[in-house]
């Protein structure tokens, strides 16, 4: 069951990612070591919260690159994550050296390469807007892009992780809060 949870979780992230199975958004990532981003997810059977967390440089077949992390409280199992080892500026197929999944009480399991056997096209959104928004009492400015598929996201460098404060379409989620340093999950 916890494998399935894990794929499930990874899901998530890759299908509110991609509107097509060609590619991934091409948003830059917002790199501050200690950062984190926690974000509410809309579902048919209720809202689900979500932690980004950036995390310290790292190696992989002689190649180099950032550790994110995608966090989630599974209720009866407890935290659980899958930690993503990207190369480059952005968070694509091409870019991501290896998919690290931990769960409570297992070892962690490890995929390199993930979609390397993929074609990928670029997926850059068109620009729609510039604006401001107040998440959590900060004001950030930010960029709402368009992608094929129906697919809208708002990016703004002030939030670190994938600098996402909201996507639209089919599975939508916004940004709640976010900092550098701390406990993301306090005050929940």
């Amino acid at each position: 069951m916890m494998g399935t949870a894990l794929l499930s979780l990874l899901a998530l992230l890759m299908q509110a990612q991609v509107a097509s199975p060609q590619g991934l958004p091409e948003l830059p990532l917002v790199v501050r070591e200690g950062g984190w981003a926690r974000y509410e997810a809309v579902a048919s059977d209720g809202p689900a919260r979500f932690v980004i967390k950036v995390g310290a440089p790292g190696r992989h077949q002689g190649k180099r690159g950032r550790w994110f992390e995608l966090e989630v409280e599974v209720p009866s199992v407890g935290r659980t994550s899958v930690q993503f080892l990207v190369a480059g500026e952005r968070f694509t197929a091409d870019n991501l050296l290896l998919v690290r999944a931990t769960a409570p009480g297992q070892k962690p399991r490890d995929t390199s390469g993930p979609f390397r056997d993929e074609t990928s096209t670029r997926r850059q959104g068109r620009f729609l807007q510039k604006k401001t928004v107040t998440v959590s009492g900060k004001v950030l400015e930010v960029m709402e892009y368009s992608f094929p598929g129906g697919t809208t996201a708002e990016w703004s460098s002030a939030v670190p992780g994938f600098g996402l404060v909201s996507q639209g379409g089919e599975n939508p989620f916004h940004l709640l809060a976010f900092g550098v340093g701390g406990d993301p999950w306090k005050d929940l």
